[in-house]
């Protein structure tokens, strides 16, 4: 068989071939080299003249082998051989070597000349069979890794390895076939990937024959890391409510960078103000800057800093610590039994105790209390007592506590004072002026809480007795109770007195509404003329005499207006009232030009002619009659024309046109019956005169001394025991009724124009009229 020779191409070969003689006596004659199958030797050696062998004649044949050939004997005949220079592809083959004794047989060798062909390049491949060119991975800590290198070609078949820092591998290799070609596989298997992998690069190496380097090619290794650690490396300190605080937290031993997320008892600070930063030194350093700004709320919370690498799942570690806040009171009010209602409703008379809950770190150092907004004065405890309600302490009441943080003021509990009835302010006593059997309504309204179910009842007292009055002749609503009321007579002297009872109580002091005889009104006083815009009268109203009253104005001389307006300036018809009025007047004995009459004594004029002297009279009027004697405004007279704002041609014309022929007849008449009727007044009023003044000296003659108060107060109490009381003070009523007595008397003997009939006594307890009509 052919021995196997290795050759290199660009390198020497030596291809052995064994001269030696089989026998001492014989010598080598000729060397011949012969190659593959080939007739023609490539070398010869030739010592047929019988020279030494190291002295025979070399020859080689004529091409570019050839010229590379040469044969050497060497130092023995065993080490003799053909040298081959600069191998090229095509010199391999199967080469002879042809040895020719004197007289031995001639031997043959052959020899295999081989060349060595390096492999291709290694080629990587990850476990889903993506080939790697530079960066292997990414690989996880902890987990598998898996890298396949594929050699092809080469010759002899190269071994490949995997190698790591110049240390080889422990790997599997084995023969494959890669697209019809043999190939060599060596599969890389790592079952945990540590840390130390991080960072490193590994190298599969394919190696043949000796004669030829070695390929390789080298990777990359990308490994994920976990976290190591994790730590708030700020100082632990007390925190201050509302004010930002920054808080630094840091990760090492991540990559890629660590994601570091913060949470507070538990649950994410999304809105948080973060900022992470890696160094870029060392990226497995990555830092977060929380600023944080905490609530009272947040004291003795858990504050965690959460790091981790997203390719890893359940691999984040924390860092923990508890904060601790200052903040100002956080304050609340609330009934000393706990009760959370914020409408706390009690009755009159109860107790009420209010307890301030303040939680603060630093702890309270004071308290204050505030009802309706206000401080209170002198409480500056825990604890706020309210004892004997009294329908002035329902309000708002907030607590405030107080620390070296601040001051806090607590939302308002809202406490209601339910009561007994009362009467509205300002309805306590009325009087009312009354008409012989004239009905009259009579109201009575009353504050109370709860306002349902309030009940009434009246009492009717005059100076014998006190009475109930019977439930057909009241009328109530709500919180107001109207009764019917018949005057027997014009010096009736009447009180009635309202009771109203709810679930709280029943009303302590009746609300009284004293019926008094109506008398005429008091005149209107201090008028004045007013000349801004429009010409205008303004006074001020007297006492209504216990009526409602109306106000009328007599525009009274001067010539006679032009005729184109003959006014009678009311603000609507004529009413009963204006046909009880005369139109003769005391101050003057012509009839008035035009009246005015209007609900308050002011009044506009129109229609005076310029350069006239008028007089103007003012009354108030009501029910009973008209006041006497007027106030009287005299010599007015006006710088211009007024113009009237309408015209009423149904009232006397002073100065009728021709055409106006007819209508002159109709007044004619009226002044006739306006002298008529001034004579009859002036009869009525001499008449008044003498039965007054006979009433006078009746009443000087025949008073007698007034009762003793006790019986004024047991003629004004009820005849029934089941009927209460309609006075608080007894002894007040006794004195009002006695000046009541005196004044009845003393008035009348004045003069017919005094408009106050009620004692001065009495009238200090009572309101002003109601001024409602009456039927």
């Amino acid at each position: 068989p052919a021995r196997i020779v290795w050759a290199a191409i660009d390198h020497d070969a030596e291809l052995p071939c064994d001269i030696t003689a089989p026998s001492s006596q014989d010598g080598v004659k000729l060397v011949l080299w012969f190659k593959d199958s080939t007739g023609i030797p490539l070398y010869s050696l030739d010592s047929r003249s019988g020279v030494q062998i190291s002295a025979a004649q070399h020859s080689t044949i004529a091409n570019d082998l050839g010229q590379r050939l040469f044969f050497s004997v060497g130092a023995t005949p065993k080490e003799a051989r053909l040298q081959i220079r600069n191998i090229k592809t095509s010199d391999g083959g199967v080469y002879r070597c042809r040895v020719d004794y004197f007289n031995s047989p001639t031997r043959n060798y052959r020899v295999n000349l081989t060349l060595a062909v390096p492999p291709e390049e290694p080629r990587i491949f990850d476990a889903q069979g993506k080939e790697i060119s530079t960066v292997a991975g990414p690989f996880r800590e902890g987990h598998e890794l898996f890298l396949s290198c594929q050699v092809s070609g080469g010759r002899p078949p190269p071994r490949v390895t995997w190698w790591r820092d110049g240390v080889e591998i422990s790997s599997t290799s084995h023969p494959s076939a890669v697209e019809g070609t043999s190939a060599m596989v060596n599969q890389l298997f790592i079952s945990t990937v540590t840390r130390d992998l991080y960072g490193s690069k590994l190298q599969c190496r394919a190696a043949g024959s000796k004669l030829v380097p070695a390929v390789s090619k080298e990777v990359a290794i990308q490994v994920h890391l976990k976290p190591l650690r994790v730590k708030i490396i700020s100082p632990n300190e007390l925190l201050t409510a509302g004010r930002p605080v920054p808080i630094r937290c840091e990760s090492w031993g991540s990559f890629p960078a660590a994601k570091v997320v913060w949470l507070l008892d538990g649950e994410p600070l999304r809105s948080a103000d973060i900022t992470v930063h890696t160094d870029s030194n060392d990226s497995n350093l990555t830092s977060s800057i929380l600023t944080l700004r905490v609530t009272a709320e947040n004291d003795g919370a858990e504050l965690t800093c959460r790091a981790s690498n997203p390719w890893f799942s359940g691999g984040a570690i924390e860092d923990k610590r508890i904060i601790s806040v200052a903040y100002e009171p956080v304050v609340s009010v609330h009934l000393s039994n706990e009760d959370p209602s914020r409408v706390i409703t009690r009755a009159e008379g109860e107790n009420v105790t209010l307890k301030c809950r303040a939680d603060a770190r630093p702890p309270v150092t004071s308290f204050s209390w505030y009802k309706n907004n206000m401080r209170m004065s002198g409480e500056n405890g825990e604890t706020l007592y309210l004892t004997q309600l009294e329908r002035e302490s329902a309000g708002s009441y907030a607590c405030a506590a107080s620390n070296t943080e601040g001051e806090t003021r607590s939302s308002s509990l809202t406490l209601k004072i339910q009561f007994a009835p009362r009467c509205k302010p300002g309805t306590e006593q009325t009087s009312v002026g009354s008409l012989n059997m004239h009905s009259l309504h009579v109201k009575c309204e009353v504050e109370a809480d709860p306002p349902d179910g309030v009940r009434f009842s009246w009492t009717y007292n005059n100076t014998r007795n006190v009475s109930p009055v019977l439930n057909s002749r009241i009328s109530s609503h709500g919180l107001v109770s109207t009764m019917t009321y018949l005057p027997q007579s014009d010096s009736e002297l009447v009180t009635l007195a309202c009771w109203a009872i709810n679930n709280v109580g029943r009303q302590t002091v009746p609300c009284l509404i004293h019926i008094l005889p109506a008398k005429i009104p008091d005149t209107p006083r201090n008028c004045e003329l007013h000349n801004d815009t429009v010409l205008e009268v303004v006074c001020l109203a007297g006492s209504d005499g216990g009526l409602m009253q109306s106000f009328l104005l007599e525009v009274v001389g001067g010539a006679v207006p032009s005729a184109a307006y003959n006014l009678d300036f009311t603000r609507g018809p004529p009413t009963e009232i204006d046909n009880e009025i005369s139109t003769m007047n005391d101050q003057a004995t012509l009839a008035p030009l035009f009246r005015i009459q209007e609900q308050i004594p002011q009044f506009k004029l129109h229609s005076l002619e310029p350069g006239r002297d008028y007089q103007l009279l003012v009354y108030a009027v009501n029910a009973k009659g008209k006041s006497d004697p007027p106030f009287v405004i005299d010599k007015v007279r006006v710088g211009s024309a007024l113009v009237p704002p309408y015209v009423d041609e149904t009232i006397i014309s002073e100065d009728p046109t021709p055409a106006e022929t007819s209508h002159q007849d109709k007044q004619k008449q009226q002044s006739q019956m306006v002298m008529f009727a001034a004579v009859a007044a002036a009869v009525g009023v001499i008449i008044a005169s003498i039965i007054v003044a006979g009433f006078v000296a009746i009443c000087r003659l025949k008073r007698q001394k007034p009762p003793e108060p006790q019986e004024v107060r047991k003629r004004m109490r009820p005849a029934r025991t089941d009927v209460p009381s309609m006075y608080a003070e007894d002894d007040v009523f006794d004195d009002e009724y006695q000046r009541q007595l005196d004044v009845r008397c003393s008035r009348a003997s004045s003069t017919i124009r005094s408009s106050r009939y009620v004692s001065e006594g009495f009238v200090q307890y009572s309101q002003p009229s109601l001024n409602g009509k009456y039927g």
